[in-house]
C-alpha cells in the first residue's frame, strides 16, 4: 500500500481579496501545536499535528485570513523602504564575491579571539547567505555566519559570533545563555536591537 503523502501544496485565496493567490505548503509532523509562518517569498508554511487532516490545515488558513493579510502588508511596507541599489548584476555578483571571500578571512579571526575568552571550541566555520538567519551553531559546534554581516559596523559581527559561541556553553536562549553573553558584552541588548531594526539594510 502507498503510504500517505505527508505535505500538501496548494494557492490560498483570500476571502476578503479574492484575486490575491497566495502559495501555501502545510506539513504533518509529531509536534502537537500549530504553526503557521509567512515566508519572505510571500508564501505560507503551515506545520500540523499528523493526527489532523489537511482539509482542517486549509481552513485554518482561512481562520488566520486577517493575521496573514496584515503580516504581508508589514513585509510589503518594509521592502518598500528598503534601500535601492543602481549595482549591475555583474557587479553585484561581484562585489559579493569579495565580501564573502573578506567574511571567510574575517570571522575565524573573531572567532578564535572570543572563544579563547569564553573558554568553548568550534567545529567547521561556513558562510552562507541565510535568508532570515545571521548565525548558527549545530551539537558539533559547527559554525555557519551570514556574509552580509561585513556590511555591519563591526560590533555587530562579533555580537552575532558571540551569540553562536555562547550556543557551546548554552543550546538554548535560557537565562544562563543571555547571561553568557552579558559577561562578555554588557550592551548585547542594543547590538541585538540594532540588527532587529537595521539588518534588513545589509544588502548590496
Amino acid at each position: 500500500m502507498a503510504q500517505a503523502a505527508s505535505q500538501k501544496q496548494g494557492i490560498f485565496h483570500p476571502l476578503s481579496d479574492p484575486s490575491r493567490s497566495i502559495p501555501f505548503h502545510i506539513s504533518k509532523s509529531r509536534r502537537k501545536t500549530w504553526a503557521l509562518i509567512l515566508k519572505p517569498d510571500i508564501s505560507l508554511f503551515l506545520k500540523i499535528p499528523h493526527t489532523v487532516s489537511y482539509s482542517s490545515g486549509e481552513s485554518y488558513l482561512y481562520e488566520k485570513e486577517r493575521w496573514i493579510l496584515k503580516k504581508i502588508a508589514e513585509m510589503e511596507r518594509v521592502r518598500e523602504k528598503m534601500p535601492s541599489s543602481d549595482l549591475t548584476p555583474v557587479q553585484r555578483n561581484a562585489l559579493e564575491a569579495r565580501y564573502r571571500q573578506a567574511a571567510r578571512n574575517y570571522f575565524p579571526k573573531r572567532v578564535a579571539f572570543y572563544e579563547t575568552i569564553l573558554g568553548v571550541t568550534h567545529g567547521t566555520i561556513t558562510i552562507r547567505d541565510q535568508k532570515t538567519r545571521w548565525g548558527s551553531c549545530s551539537s558539533k559546534g559547527n559554525l555557519n555566519f551570514n556574509w552580509r554581516l561585513m556590511l555591519a559596523p563591526p560590533r555587530i559581527l562579533d555580537y552575532v559570533v558571540v551569540h553562536e559561541l555562547c550556543h557551546r556553553i548554552e543550546m538554548n536562549h535560557s537565562k544562563a545563555f543571555w547571561d553568557a553573553v552579558e559577561t562578555v558584552l554588557p550592551d548585547y541588548r542594543e547590538l541585538r536591537k540594532w540588527l532587529k531594526d537595521n539588518g534588513r539594510t545589509l544588502i548590496l
